[in-house]
């Protein structure tokens, strides 16, 4: 099964390859950038700032059909709103992390095909 809903996004910005290119470069940008701010927020045990990074990067998942991602940050949004244990926390987001990283292995294999 494929780590990203391709179908989910043309359906969103539609099918024009230039379009779903930069969409998804700008997921590439973005999202390492956010993940490391969710890391330093955890580690700084700042429930409000998980809970944004979370949030970001939920939205960032689920607008390109990042689908498991999107649900485990939703998940890690909750938690930090209800102030959950932070080691719980960090477990989920180096999960979240690694999901991360290979789903943009995977955008870089689709942008080479559009």
């Amino acid at each position: 099964m494929a780590i990203l809903d391709l179908d989910h996004l043309k359906r969103i910005v539609g099918d024009e390859p230039a379009f779903l290119r930069q969409v998804l470069q700008i997921f590439i940008r973005n999202a390492p950038l956010d993940m490391q701010s969710l890391a330093q927020a955890t580690a700084a045990e700042d429930h409000e700032q998980i809970a944004f990074f979370a949030h970001k990067l939920k939205s960032a998942c689920g607008a390109i059909g990042f689908n498991s991602a999107y649900k485990d940050f939703k998940a890690v949004e909750a938690m930090a709103k209800e102030l959950h244990d932070v080691q719980d926390i960090h477990a989920k987001v180096e999960s979240l992390h690694q999901q991360c990283l290979g789903c943009i292995v995977d955008i870089e294999d689709i942008m080479s095909n559009l």
